[in-house]
């Protein structure tokens, strides 16, 4: 079958939100991006965590970096790199290796330099740099149902048509993908600031999908057939990407670089959002703050680092934000072995530390938020 690619321009009221600061939408709950000195125990907005064994060695399979985390028909998807290999690894909630899903280098499903997964149907619909590909949920390859060069690492499915998150200039926010329809192009209202900005996309189940962008001041989420204005973001005594887009006037493409590289600004590095909660990091200039917003009430707690004082153990980035409230946060064994206790009345880490220098074994810390 012949596809062809749809690439939709913004209904109005997106577009201008996603260029004008909107100013008809007060109503709207607002994330405030403010800057936090706080070291915070995590005591503090977890209520208990555990450790979940991924047991890769006992099935006999290499695995290297984690890369992302992924909860897919209640089993846990694993986007993990070793060396040039690339590949997404199902694991059972216990930790029991599945199936390799896809991998760029062995089997029958290989795939050049796979991005994103998700369900599709009965199967798995597997991003690539190249299209995007089905893949049964036995690993085995089907078809390539759309070739194109995709513009995002990652997606999302809706009716039969896939929504591309673009990370690369000259595309807009996203891409659709169908099997019928025109090419149309999407351009930048400032096609010289075009390759500044980076799209990011949240998704904690199916009905629960936001588009964060660089290029506004809004946070927008999914609904049926569009993107509608969610939250909006305010930084506390810095300009956002947005604002620095909007004054740089008739400066030239010179100007305009050293004007942004010159002002401190805010930056989302990265949005996770489920039903209750959103938990963000962000740049406020060259300081890194974390923010955790309980969505019922919204109460903010902001912190510059935290500290593992239930079991003395690690905090690092978390790669995950479950519908159960729950932050998956990969630890490699090295970490795990490497971590000094240094508050001695909070060891119980050191059992995880044991059985991991054993098994050689990477983890995933569970945190329930509160």
């Amino acid at each position: 079958m012949k596809h062809t690619i749809t690439i939709l321009l913004f209904a109005s009221l997106f577009f201008t939100s996603c260029t004008e600061k909107p100013a008809d939408q007060s109503g709207l709950p607002e994330i405030l991006l403010k800057k936090s000195q706080d070291i915070l125990p995590i005591s503090s907005f977890v209520e208990n965590l555990d450790y979940l064994e991924l047991k890769v060695n006992e099935a006999k399979i290499e695995f290297g970096d984690i890369l992302d985390v992924k909860e897919l028909d209640g089993d846990l998807i694993i986007h993990q790199r070793r060396a040039r290999e690339i590949s997404f690894i199902r694991f059972t909630r216990k930790g029991d290796f599945i199936n390799t899903i896809v991998s760029n280098r062995e089997g029958s499903g290989k795939i050049k330099q796979p991005l994103d997964i998700i369900c599709y149907q009965n199967d798995f619909a597997v991003l690539a740099e190249d299209g995007i590909y089905i893949v049964g949920k036995d690993g085995k390859y089907k078809a390539k149902l759309i070739a194109a060069k995709m513009p995002g690492t990652k997606f999302f499915e809706s009716n039969n048509q896939f929504y591309v998150v673009n990370d690369v200039p000259d595309y807009g926010l996203y891409t659709v993908y169908s099997q019928n329809g025109n090419a149309k192009k999407v351009s930048f209202p400032e096609d010289r600031l075009k390759d500044l900005g980076h799209s990011n996309l949240a998704v904690s189940g199916t009905n629960n999908i936001s588009l964060v962008s660089s290029y506004s001041d809004t946070v927008f989420a999914y609904n049926n057939s569009a993107f509608q204005p969610e939250y909006l973001i305010e930084s506390d005594g810095y300009p956002s990407f947005a604002e620095m887009w909007r004054n740089t006037g008739d400066k030239d493409d010179i100007e305009t670089l050293k004007y942004i590289h010159n002002t401190h600004h805010s930056k989302i590095k990265s949005y996770f959002e489920n039903s209750n909660y959103i938990f963000l990091t962000y740049w406020l200039g060259s300081h890194q703050t974390t923010a955790l917003i309980n969505k019922n009430g919204w109460e903010a707690t902001y912190f510059a680092e935290a500290v593992n004082n239930i079991d003395g153990g690690i905090w690092d980035n978390p790669s995950f934000l479950s519908q159960a409230n729950e932050l998956y946060i990969p630890i490699t064994a090295y970490k795990v072995s490497g971590h000094k206790i240094s508050d001695k009345r909070h060891n119980e880490f050191e059992k995880v530390q044991l059985h991991i220098a054993a098994t050689g074994n990477p983890v995933l810390m569970r945190c329930q938020l509160k």
